[in-house]
């Protein structure tokens, strides 16, 4: 990882976390285990299919079992996988993208998180119907849900950023927010850095990774092509939330997960004291 420089003196603000998949094959139990015995205090949970406890039907433990080991929870990622009916005009289609999301609200409630993160568009796969009027109204309904619940949405930049900007012009909501992912920025803006100036004043998550300019590839912040410079320049000091990494090892198997998450724990500690040093938080 690329060594940033340190401002000596200066104590870091912004807590540290990472997602609790990071790319090995491990039960969610030891996931957390090596997430905490790395230095994070924070991680983050899903509800896709790709975790073992969501397929079995025993997603309630996840916040348990990151609680007992000493882990607060960021947030919770809603599944994706049908977000792109969100903006259907069928209203049947619609309703079916709205149930991964009020699932998510509906999780976050009873389990004391304060935040959604949400895909509007797939990352993957079908494109979605341009931004139009029935995916505001359905989403309008989530954000209701929401405010209902006191839980916070925050939507994530993918490769159509043009459903971000709109969805953020047409709704006014102090439970909608923005979830900054730095690979998506970088691989799908024209502008990169550009959405952290429009709508930084709405962050209230980030995905913090590196790629090659080609691909998501989740590395560690250093290891690809980001200009992190201009993220740090960029980034808002009135944002109070995790530091949280979403990360895969570039070289999969060549470290055990201690090692590789040690590191990240590192790698991440000198970014956020270079944040710290640029903006300190009003």
């Amino acid at each position: 990882m690329t060594r940033f420089d340190t401002p000596a003196g200066i104590e870091p603000l912004w807590p540290l976390g990472t997602y609790s998949y990071f790319g090995y094959p491990l039960s969610f139990s030891q996931r957390c285990d090596v997430i905490r015995e790395a230095g994070f205090e924070v991680t983050s949970l899903g509800l896709g299919d790709e975790e073992d406890l969501v397929r079995a039907g025993q997603e309630d433990m996840m916040p348990v079992l990151a609680r007992e080991r000493g882990l607060a929870v960021d947030y919770v990622h809603c599944a994706e996988g049908r977000c792109n009916l969100l903006w259907s005009p069928s209203e049947r289609e619609r309703e079916v993208g709205l149930k991964d999301l009020l699932r998510a609200v509906a999780f976050c409630a009873k389990h004391s998180i304060a935040i959604v993160v949400a895909h509007i568009t797939r990352s993957k796969g079908e494109q979605p119907p341009p931004p139009n009027r029935h995916g505001i109204d359905a989403l309008s309904r989530v954000i209701q849900k929401a405010e209902d619940n006191g839980i916070r949405i925050a939507v994530e930049n993918t490769q159509k950023p043009g459903h971000l900007h709109y969805l953020f012009s047409r709704i006014a909501s102090p439970c909608l927010g923005l979830c900054y992912d730095s690979s998506h920025d970088f691989l799908y803006s024209a502008s990169p850095g550009e959405l952290l100036r429009q709508w930084g004043h709405l962050l209230l998550a980030v995905h913090i990774s590196d790629n090659d300019g080609l691909a998501d590839r989740h590395w560690l912040p250093g290891e690809g092509v980001i200009d992190w410079k201009r993220v740090i320049s960029l980034f808002p000091p009135t944002y109070r939330g995790t530091l949280n990494l979403e990360i895969f090892p570039k070289e999969p198997g060549v470290e055990a997960p201690p090692a590789f998450l040690t590191r990240a724990y590192a790698g991440l500690r000198r970014l956020q004291e270079q944040l710290n040093g640029a903006h300190r938080p009003e």
